[in-house]
């Protein structure tokens, strides 16, 4: 008799299926939960850094600790809306010293001045590597960006490049070898990501949906138009010269680093032509990018159009446990 293995994606369908959602006024599909709290608008998600997992080898401790609130605070950034508390949750090995720690607290200190928000609360335990949960709640005036929505004709657009983690990732045994063009922004993209908080809470209330790109860009798109009978036309990928020289010299393809390269933390959304404008405003004001990739098509599925054809983008990324 052979045992199944699950991945990520099938656990959390198994939970969800048995342990139905209450008062949320999101998608089950999507990432956070959200009710309405007399006037305010309560929205909480969470997500856990686990060093095996997550950290390269080059990553010192306050790094891990800066990245463990980015890839919780990437979340609550595609609900367009700002991070006021958070519980924070830390697993450390025995023999974690006093140095470390203090490592760990300007990390997170780093992290707060950059995101805003107040640790209320949490909890201590031993684990066999540094592991940190952060719980993300965010009380709001605005009604949080749903992970799924619009229509045939909406642009889908993402808040900057693709690839340079994909470049990381792939000479990490040997960082030295990344073309030193892009060298020093690659490893600060892999060490020291940031969640583009401010360009999600200024497409609030222009974008129909939103979601962040963690997992890698294929993913994110599949994400839209989960549950919907719509489908994503990309026809145009988000990409620098830059990066596409390097990944010419390292012999890599520009398709498999924009779609599945991972960790880039950039927002993807949905945007009515009709809003377009505006939007494209209200990210710039802060200092930010928006960058149309292609539209919503009623034929379901994610497509990339090259010239004349049209290839089906397969739903791979980062899963844990596969």
């Amino acid at each position: 008799m052979t045992r199944r293995i699950l991945g990520e994606r099938a656990i959390i369908d198994f939970i969800k299926k048995r342990f139905p959602q209450r008062g949320n006024i999101l998608s089950p599909y999507d990432d956070a939960w959200a009710c309405v709290l007399k006037n305010k608008y309560l929205i909480s998600s969470g997500d856990m850094f686990v060093e095996v997992t997550d950290a390269p080898s080059f990553m010192n401790i306050r790094q891990m600790a800066f990245k463990s609130f980015t890839i919780s605070v990437s979340d609550i950034a595609s609900k367009g809306v700002p991070p006021t508390y958070y519980y924070l949750i830390i697993g450390l090995p025995r023999g974690f010293g006093k140095r470390e720690l203090r490592e760990l607290v300007e990390g997170w200190r780093d992290a707060l001045r950059l995101y805003g928000g107040a640790i209320v609360g949490g909890d201590t335990n031993e684990t066999s590597c540094i592991t940190i949960s952060v719980i993300v709640v965010s009380l709001s005036d605005k009604p949080p960006i749903a992970r799924k929505g619009g229509k045939p004709g909406d642009i889908v657009a993402v808040t900057g490049f693709f690839g340079e983690t994909y470049i990381g990732f792939k000479m990490m045994k040997n960082p030295d070898k990344i073309p030193k063009k892009i060298r020093k922004r690659v490893l600060e993209k892999i060490c020291r990501p940031l969640a583009r908080l401010r360009e999600g809470i200024a497409l609030n209330g222009v974008a129909e949906a939103c979601t962040d790109s963690s997992d890698g860009l294929a993913t994110s798109l599949y994400n839209l138009i989960r549950g919907c009978k719509n489908g994503i036309l990309v026809e145009k990928l988000p990409l620098s010269e830059e990066v596409e020289e390097a990944l010419s010299v390292i012999g890599a393809s520009p398709l498999e680093a924009v779609f599945y390269g991972g960790e880039e933390f950039e927002l993807v959304a949905v945007i009515p032509e009709r809003k377009w404008n505006r939007a494209v405003e209200e990210v710039e004001s802060i200092g930010g990018n928006l960058i149309p990739i292609g539209r919503i098509v009623e034929k379901k599925g994610v497509w990339y159009r090259e010239g004349d054809r049209v290839t089906r983008v397969l739903e791979r990324g980062w899963e844990h446990l596969t």
